[in-house]
């Protein structure tokens, strides 16, 4: 897939429904090819975008290509980390880390806008390098405990954080879970993984949950 292939692919993650101005709304532009990345001026208001202003990968120097080759690895396997991913698409690991952790940056905010509703049962869950232990609420007996979704899920986690990344520091732990989540969800709810991934990329587009198959 050549440049303006590929533009085109990140037009239409973009603007699923057709183009919409980014200040007015507006549907019609001009289209300025001057630059690398073409930008589209809107016609009733001047303001000028580009297919990645905006988004996770504003002022990226990193090719489409590559961005569309790391979604493609994150929505068909069950994580990838920094150093497979610059192996498997071909830059360097500071590339890689600067892209992953764009992408669950992203993943946060979205989470952050949406809370738990209704009755909530929650525990406590400590972290130390290669280390996760979980307890839940006292009130549940050890029966409802053993059968737990939360138990499960946080043993899932564990597993999923341990195996591809050998174990996650304080740091960057609640980034990791969001990820962790961001997929959990997407699986529970039946939703596409390729399709979460490019609406996350143009999520300040809003287009996280209305992107569609081209």
């Amino acid at each position: 897939m050549d440049q303006a292939e590929q533009v085109a692919l990140f037009f239409r993650r973009r603007w699923p429904n057709g183009f919409s101005c980014p200040s007015c709304g507006y549907g019609a532009y001009y289209t300025i090819s001057t630059r690398h990345l073409p930008l589209y001026e809107c016609r009733l208001c001047g303001h000028q975008t580009s297919v990645t202003a905006g988004t996770v990968m504003a002022k990226t120097r990193t090719p489409l290509a590559k961005w569309a080759a790391a979604i493609e690895l994150l929505a068909s396997t069950n994580g990838v980390n920094a150093k497979r991913l610059a192996a498997l698409i071909d830059v360097k690991h500071k590339t890689a880390w600067l892209m992953l952790r764009k992408f669950r940056q992203a993943i946060g905010e979205v989470e952050d806008a949406f809370k738990l509703q209704g009755t909530v049962h929650t525990g406590h869950l400590f972290l130390a390098p290669k280390y996760i232990s979980s307890s839940l609420p006292h009130r549940l007996n050890s029966d409802r405990m053993h059968r737990s979704p939360l138990r499960d899920c946080i043993l899932e986690a564990r597993s999923w954080m341990n195996r591809l990344f050998n174990g996650v520091g304080t740091k960057y732990l609640q980034s990791y879970l969001d990820e962790f989540c961001f997929r959990w969800n997407a699986g529970a709810s039946g939703t596409s993984l390729r399709y979460s991934w490019y609406g996350l990329c143009f999520k300040d587009a809003q287009t996280y949950f209305s992107v569609q198959a081209a």
